[in-house]
């Protein structure tokens, strides 16, 4: 097994070979325009709980794409975070989110990309340190293949007795429309820990329909017919009228896909978690009706099934909802939401109230809830939901615009509960160019 260290300098060689290339990218292509977009976020969040001691982390990311458009020939992806949290234990952590050059071109069947990426909208697999080869057959139509090994983007290694590598055909043709199939094969020290079937399609019809869906299916022969369909999601919306849309949804199987959470949840870290039932329901289910008065008004009732087999607990819940964009020619949003839960192990009712106000360049928003929910993170990296006992916050956002390059944004959050009070800060610049 390769040392910790050693994979440390190997990710930072990484990093600095990825600049190489572009560098002779460049280089060999001086006649043409060079193309760069980019953004740099500075982050400190802040922690208050009772008598504890302030918690503070500073966190810097920075994303580029640069050297040719996307699909104009080679293009470079960068996106990466660096944390650091203040006091006597202190730490720092190199976080590569997306680190790989590729090669596509509109009159060119080859491309491939080659680095750290993530194919979770091409093969369902995740994270992937290693190369994809494709090709194309039509305009819509390509095939490919991709290998490597599964990176462990919080602890800045690569974990090389886990590897990765399959086949796709994917499709994605005009309106937006999209559709995927890959067989998929996961090994861990010389072992086959998964082979899967995954496929995702995205069907729009003009503005009456819209339909998303995703499935995996097992091929593990040691898996019982009955688990085979490990994971089953779809979301359908019509527009019945100009006044009406109905919105249904169903969801089965994995119910926490713990990469994309960790993933999500550093990439955009957020004060409150209120609506995670879904991380934790190994089947959801639910229907909403939405009404749209006027251009400006928005009033919906739903209804929503949750069941973990595994335990035989069921749990319903209807909401009610409202939400009103620049009322009475205000500028002023106003959004909220009701629930009334029920079941076997239901929590009590809980609500959500927003208002924002539009300042030209400044906008400021406020927010009041109840939930009944956490998520915390062990030591091993593993989100696990937890309950909590009435919990309300009053959380506040302050949104400025300093230039067409320079914004920044301020969020506080008061959060209290019997015995326990909390304050949370977070204070984000942004650079984009």
């Amino acid at each position: 097994m390769v040392s910790t260290r050693k994979m440390v300098k190997m990710k930072k060689w990484f990093l600095f070979l990825c600049v190489l290339f572009c560098c002779i990218g460049i280089s060999g292509d001086t006649a043409r325009s060079f193309f760069f977009r980019g953004a740099f976020y500075q982050d400190w969040m802040g922690l208050k709980s009772e008598d504890s001691d302030l918690y503070n982390r500073l966190s810097s990311r920075l994303k580029l794409t640069f050297l040719n458009k996307p699909g104009d020939g080679w293009t470079v992806f960068l996106d990466i975070r660096n944390r650091y949290t203040l006091g006597d234990k202190g730490k720092n952590q190199l976080i590569i989110y997306d680190a790989h050059i590729s090669y596509n071109k509109l009159k060119r069947r080859l491309f491939l990309s080659l680095g750290q990426m993530n194919l979770y909208d091409t093969a369902g697999i995740g994270e992937l340190t290693g190369g994809v080869i494709g090709y194309k057959l039509s305009k819509y139509l390509s095939l490919g293949g991709y290998a490597g090994l599964e990176p462990d983007i919080y602890n800045t290694r690569w974990d090389t007795d886990y590897n990765k590598y399959g086949f796709f055909i994917r499709y994605i043709g005009s309106g937006a429309r999209q559709f995927s199939v890959s067989f998929n094969h996961v090994g861990f020290n010389s072992k086959t820990e998964r082979q899967f079937l995954y496929s995702s399609l995205l069907l729009p019809i003009q503005r009456l329909f819209v339909f998303y869906g995703n499935v995996e299916y097992e091929l593990n022969k040691r898996i019982k017919s009955e688990d085979r369909l490990s994971r089953l999601f779809l979301n359908a919306r019509i527009n019945l009228t100009r006044y009406f849309d109905v919105t249904a949804n169903f969801s089965s199987g994995r119910g926490l896909d713990y990469h994309r959470f960790l993933l999500e949840q550093s990439q955009d870290p957020t004060i409150q978690n209120s609506e995670i039932e879904r991380y934790y329901y190994n089947e959801t289910y639910g229907v909403r009706l939405s009404f749209k008065p006027v251009k400006s008004v928005r009033i919906f009732a739903a209804r929503r099934e949750s069941e973990r087999i595994d335990r035989e607990i069921k749990n319903h819940t209807t909401r009610f909802g409202l939400s009103m964009t620049n009322f009475l020619k205000t500028r002023v949003s106003i959004y909220g939401n009701f629930n009334m839960n029920r079941g076997d192990s239901s929590e009590s009712d809980s609500y959500y109230i927003s208002a924002s106000r539009y300042f030209g360049k400044l906008s400021c928003s406020l927010s009041f809830a109840n939930y009944y929910n956490g998520v915390r993170i062990t030591g091993e990296g593993t989100p696990q939901v937890f309950h909590l006992p009435d919990r309300q916050t009053l959380s506040t956002n302050f949104f400025l615009i300093l230039s067409r390059a320079l914004a920044i944004s301020l969020d506080y959050a008061f959060s209290y509960q019997k015995e326990m009070n909390d304050h949370q800060f977070f204070v984000r610049v942004i650079y984009k160019k």
